[in-house]
Parts: structure tokens; sequence; C-alpha cells
């Protein structure tokens, strides 16, 4: 048995019948390493990317001080601009006498800073716990990872004491003699000087924006005091008409004075005029309230409204041609007609209503004829399909054959002879007779001798 299969035996031997025990330490140790992570991310401490959750992912970059006094990597030291912290110091390494310090940037940050960008040293408490405070800058570009900024882009913190050493021993003394002078004329007041300085600091935030401001417009303050300048010297050279202005100022005041009773009498009924109006706009306001519903509604037909106008505008641009060129024409053409049916319309009326009148009594024989009485008496009407039927059988001039004459025509050879030659002689008398379909004489039939009769009839050969 291998050493790890030991141990393993062992802890499920002491593990048995203690699982509350082991649940408990698994949910303890869970908390134990969230609220580690959460101390290292209140701390301000990094953890790299990979981690899950808490990690995060910077951008290096780098820049040379003259010295780094009091920066110490790993302890959160921040990277700020204007006070919004955007990074911390990651290292700090000494590179041809000078401090090279190392910083990791938040990526959302980096597209801000500029390559003219300057970096400051600057103590964030007495204790000298040191910030690197940028100015981002205003060049085109932005850096990438890995940018370096020169001595040039960058100043270190400058302690009280080496400024004092750069001063020579006269102006120490005489600094000496002003500050003991001054501790001398305060007198126990420190406190109401604190409070002036503290009332000062709003002041100078002020002058501070309005000289940047200033600074932002000086070149329109520099056209102003150029244009101003222009103005004074054309009034320089026009001080006539000034004067006459004046003058004429001073004229027109003086009629103002002389109006003074007029002027307090309009004053003395500006209030009730003020009142009325204020009436009139109060029921302005109530008939705008009642209304703005109605107008919201109009709104639609409203932007409906300007199609319809712009094809009725098309319409009028298409019509107008054939109203002036055809329609006016026709109008003055018809005018005389009108005129004369005009003065035809009373006889015509008058025509109308007799007419009218006689539909009257034709409508009443009407109504007598489809009258019926009460009891077993039939109306007129009953008996007129009667009538059609007798009449039909009367005057029917068609059977199977097709229309035909109810009779018989007799003629003779020498009569069918005769009508051809009138015929020949009087056309429409023709025309008769082959309507009639009269038979001519070589249609007639001819019968024999030997049957019926003694003698041949007929029209054929050796008859008359």
């Amino acid at each position: 048995m291998s050493r790890w299969t030991h141990i393993r035996a062992t802890l499920s031997r002491q593990a048995r019948g203690r699982s509350k025990d082991t649940i408990a330490i698994a949910i303890l140790a869970a908390v134990a390493t969230v609220m580690t992570l959460w101390i290292f991310t209140q701390q301000k401490a990094a953890l790299p990317s990979w981690v899950p959750l808490v990690g995060e992912e910077f951008v290096p970059i780098a820049a040379e001080f003259s010295t780094a006094q009091a920066v110490t990597p790993g302890q959160g030291q921040a990277v700020v601009i204007a006070a919004i912290r955007v990074g911390k110091v990651s290292s700090v390494r000494l590179e041809d006498g000078h401090a090279v310090v190392g910083m990791d940037i938040e990526p959302e940050y980096l597209e801000l800073i500029h390559p003219d960008a300057t970096l400051l040293l600057r103590p964030k408490t007495n204790l000298n716990d040191m910030v690197v405070e940028i100015d981002p800058g205003r060049a085109d570009g932005q850096i990438e990872a890995g940018h370096e900024f020169p001595l040039s882009r960058t100043q270190p913190n400058v302690n009280l004491d080496a400024f004092l050493a750069t001063l020579d021993a006269d102006t120490r003394q005489y600094i000496q003699l002003l500050v003991a002078g001054g501790a001398q004329g305060i007198g126990g007041r420190s406190q109401q000087l604190s409070g002036a300085l503290r009332r000062l600091q709003p002041f100078a935030h002020y002058v501070a924006d309005l000289n940047r401001a200033v600074s932002r417009r000086r070149q329109a303050l520099a056209r102003t005091i150029h244009n101003f300048n222009l103005l004074v010297t054309e009034l320089g050279r026009h001080d006539g008409d000034l004067e006459r202005f004046v003058s004429s100022s001073k004229a027109a005041l003086g009629n103002f004075a002389n109006e003074q009773q007029a002027i307090q009498e309009t004053l003395v009924e500006l209030p009730g005029a003020l009142a009325a109006a204020e009436e009139g706009f109060a029921s302005a306001n109530r008939f705008a309230r009642v209304a703005r519903p109605a107008l919201l509604d109009l709104i639609p037909q409203a932007q409906a409204l300007g199609p319809a106008l712009r094809a009725s505008e098309r319409l009028f641009d298409q019509t107008t041609g054939p109203i002036r060129d055809q329609i006016r024409p026709f109008t003055r053409q018809v005018r005389p007609v009108l005129t004369h049916t005009k003065q035809g319309a009373p006889s015509f009326a008058k025509t109308v209503r007799g007419f009218g009148e006689s539909l009257d009594a034709f409508n009443g024989f009407l109504n007598r004829l489809a009258f019926k009485p009460k009891g077993s008496r039939q109306s007129f009407l009953f008996y007129l399909p009667w009538l059609n039927h007798n009449f039909n059988a009367t005057f029917n001039l068609e059977d199977p054959a097709g229309p035909l004459q109810r009779g018989l025509v007799m003629i003779s050879c020498n009569g069918a002879e005769l009508a051809e030659g009138i015929a020949r002689a009087k056309p429409y008398i023709e025309l008769l007779l082959r309507s009639s379909n009269s038979p001519r004489k070589t249609e007639l039939p001819t019968i024999p001798p030997d049957r019926e009769f003694s003698t041949a009839t007929g029209c054929g050969p050796g008859t008359n």
C-alpha cells in the first residue's frame, strides 16, 4: 500500500460518522477563500488575469524619473488621471543613473494617454505614500503597450529640505525671520487664519476656472479688444455726430419729462389693463386646454392634408387647360340655347302638367280595369286572357307549314297569263304577285284527257 493510499484510507476512517463536521469545514474553507479574494480586491492588490472572477488584465508602460524616492512596488501605489485611479506602480529599476518606474494601466484608460503626456510623482499622505499623477496631453494618437516616457516628460517629488537647500544663507535667514514674525503676528490666532485660508480656497478655484475660460477665449478676447479699439477710433472721428446724438437724446428725454403726467396716468391705468390681460390669458389658457385634445386629433388630418393639397395642385394644373380651352368656349356657345330653353320652359311645364293629368286619367283606367269587386265577380283583367286567346285564334296566320292566308285562290290559265302580262308593265304588281307566291302559267298542272274528263284541262301544250 502506497503512502497516499494509506492517507486516503486514514481520512476515510476519520470522516465516518462526522459528515456534518466535514460539510462545515468545506463551507468554512469556501468562505475563507471568498473573503481572501475580497480582501485582495479591497486592498488594491491586483491578481493576474488568469485568476477567475477577480483577476485583472493590465497594459505595461514605463517612465523615467530623476529620483523615485518613496516609490515602492507591490504596495498598491496608484496611477491616477484627474484623481481617478487608472492603474498601479508595478516595478522600479535603476537605469543610467535615473529611476525607471514601471506601471500597469487598465486597458480601457490607455486610449486617454497621448504621447505628449506628463507624469508627476506626488505624495498622497504625509507619510510619502506616493502616486503617479498623469496629465494625458492633447497630441494626436495614443501610446501603445511598453511605451516609455523620457525624463523631459516627468517631474519627481521635491521635498521641502531639498528646496531650502537650493537657497543661499541670507535667503534662509530672511525666511526664518519671516516665519518668526508671522508666528508672532498670528499670536494664537491660527484657527482664524486656517478658517480664512479655507474660505479663500473656493475663491482660488473660481479664479482658476475663470483663468482657464479666459485662456480658452483669448483669441475671442483679442478680437473683441481690437474691434472695441476700432469702434472707439471711429467714434472719435465722428464726435460731431455724437454731440448731435447726445443733444437729440436730451431733447427726447426732455419731451418724456414733459409728458410725466400722461405717463403717470398711463401707469395708473396699467394695473387694470394688466388685470384684464390676465383674465384674457386665463380664458385663453382654458380654451387651449379644451382645444388641445381636438388639435392633437387634427394632427393626422393636417399631416394628410399636405399630400392632398399637392395632389389637388396637380389636378388644377392638369384641368386648367381643358377648362380654359374647352369648357369655357362650350359654356359661351350653349348660353343662347339655355336662354331660349328658359323662355320655352314655362310652356313646356304646362305641357308636362297636362301630360301628367292624362297619365293620371290613364292610371285611373288601369285601376278600374284591375279592380275586383267583392263577391264572386271577377275583374276585367280576368277576362283579358280569354280575349287574347280568342284574338289569337281569330287572326292566327301560322300553321306547321309556316305563315299562310286562310283561304283558297283559284286561278285559271288565262288568269295566270293575264297576271304575268300586267306584272311586266307594273313592277309593284310583280312584287305583290311574287310575294303572294301565285303560280305561273307554266307551273299549273296538266290533267290527261283519258282520266275523269272527256277533254284535256290545264295549261300544258295544246291547251288554252
